[in-house]
């Protein structure tokens, strides 16, 4: 008995004890959005890309730049590959999962609408360690699962429509954000083949309406220069959310089936304020164009895009974790885009594979809203991409490929780091400019 209850003691203890868990054991989880096939091999710069063959879903004024008669619809799958170090204990963590699903399209020449299915935020780690108390060896195992989940439409508007040179658009997402996270902790007598011991479960569950707002002013100086300005922001909100919290013994605490609760919480009826997030962005794009004094076998395009976010996690709040304390976070995002042949995409010049295809690069540097030892964690890393048009009866469709490396952590070693790997794979299927859609026919 005295050992049952030392180890369903420290499962207890575990739901205290945030050095032994990776960073996504906060808040809601780790806030989804980076892993974009597009935008990952841009430095995650995600409000600034706004054209005819991007649905961009992370900026709700950008729907009404698709191609028009020629709906999108966008499938995203992502992979990462994550080491955690903590002094010399190291766990190797692989996830894989399906992004995103999105459609969006033009209509009545200066609208947009899209609608789809998109990441929030997950949990998603595991890993093992291990101590001695009163001459027994007992064995800890940390895991996050779950995701939050958001379904969304969006309508954007051009309000400057009479101006071939200048765009103005604005645009508003609408979402219900829904799904469960959970942090667990299992413990277990190390010399006990059975994996007697015990489990604390903590499940978080969300239910509610999520909006955000976004615009964007682009403007064409001549054929060779042209320069956008962007802008989002989620505001504070309140999320309807219940959470359950559970310590259990178990003869095998890795089947749930045996287990014999020892305590379980419910509560429910309390809202989570999030945290506001303000994004400003910029791109400057140099277009190579004919001229009279010269003709140019390829027409390159070269796009620089940058962003800058603050989230202010001082304002969250979550009445079921009250103890809870985050830091207010920035994001600056770097990226280059290179189009060797950026005329017209089915010109006899875009036969060739390599002059279609878009080539990308990118930096970006984090501060999360967490600390080690009284530093701020931070999260920088370096990503490269490409997309391949897809010139099929004069289709906007496109494959494209995203990877990123990267590291989180403080400057201190011996704190929890992680190192990752990511690749990201996404297709976006328009129909044909002879196919166009939802286009009114006439009778004669």
């Amino acid at each position: 008995m005295r050992k049952t209850l030392l180890v369903v003691l420290f499962a207890l203890l575990g739901t205290l004890s945030n050095a032994q868990n990776p960073y996504s054991y906060f808040g809601i989880g780790e806030l989804s959005g980076r892993d974009h096939p597009i935008f990952s091999g841009l430095g995650n710069t995600e409000i600034t890309l706004v054209d005819s063959m991007t649905l961009n879903f992370f900026n709700p004024a950008s729907y009404n730049a698709l191609g028009a008669g020629q709906p999108i619809f966008s499938l995203g799958f992502s992979s990462r590959l994550s080491t955690y170090e903590l002094g010399e204990t190291s766990e190797f963590n692989p996830s894989s999962n399906i992004h995103h699903f999105a459609f969006g399209l033009s209509f009545a020449k200066h609208f947009g609408l899209g609608f789809g299915l998109k990441p929030f935020s997950e949990r998603n780690y595991d890993f093992t360690d291990g101590t001695v108390v009163d001459g027994d060896s007992i064995t800890y195992r940390y895991s996050g699962t779950g995701s939050l989940n958001e379904t969304f439409v969006a309508l954007s508007a051009e309000l400057l429509p009479f101006w071939d040179s200048t765009k103005l658009s604005v645009g508003a997402n609408l979402g219900w954000v829904f799904g469960s996270v959970q942090n667990n902790r299992y413990s277990w007598l190390a010399s006990q083949s059975s994996l007697t011991g015990g489990a604390a479960i903590d499940n978080l569950k969300v239910g509610s309406l999520h909006y955000d707002f976004g615009m964007y002013f682009n403007h064409q100086f001549n054929p060779n220069h042209e320069i956008g300005l962007y802008a989002t922001v989620d505001p504070s909100q309140s999320f309807g959310a219940e959470q359950s919290t559970g310590i259990f013994f178990s003869s095998n605490v890795e089947n749930p089936n045996l287990y014999d609760t020892t305590s379980f919480v419910e509560q429910t009826g309390q809202n989570i304020t999030t945290a506001p997030e303000f994004t400003y962005g910029f791109s400057y794009t140099y277009f190579v164009r004919d001229n009279n004094k010269r003709q140019y076998k390829f027409h390159p395009a070269f796009g620089l895009h940058a962003s800058y976010s603050t989230k202010e996690w001082s304002e969250y709040r979550n009445p079921y974790e009250p103890s809870e304390t985050l830091l207010n976070t920035t994001k600056l995002t770097l990226g280059l885009q290179y189009i060797p042949e950026s005329g017209d995409l089915y010109s006899k010049n875009n036969g060739n594979i390599f002059a279609k295809t878009r080539y990308r690069v990118g930096y970006y540097t984090y501060t999360l809203p967490y600390s080690l030892n009284g530093e701020q964690v931070n999260d920088f890393g370096t990503t490269f991409g490409f997309g391949i048009p897809v010139s099929i009866g004069k289709s906007l469709s496109s494959i494209n490929f995203g990877a990123s490396v990267g590291r989180r952590g403080t400057s201190d070693p011996s704190q929890l780091q992680e190192r990752y790997y990511g690749f990201n794979f996404g297709i976006s299927v328009a129909p044909s400019s002879s196919e166009k859609w939802f286009q009114k026919r006439r009778v004669y």
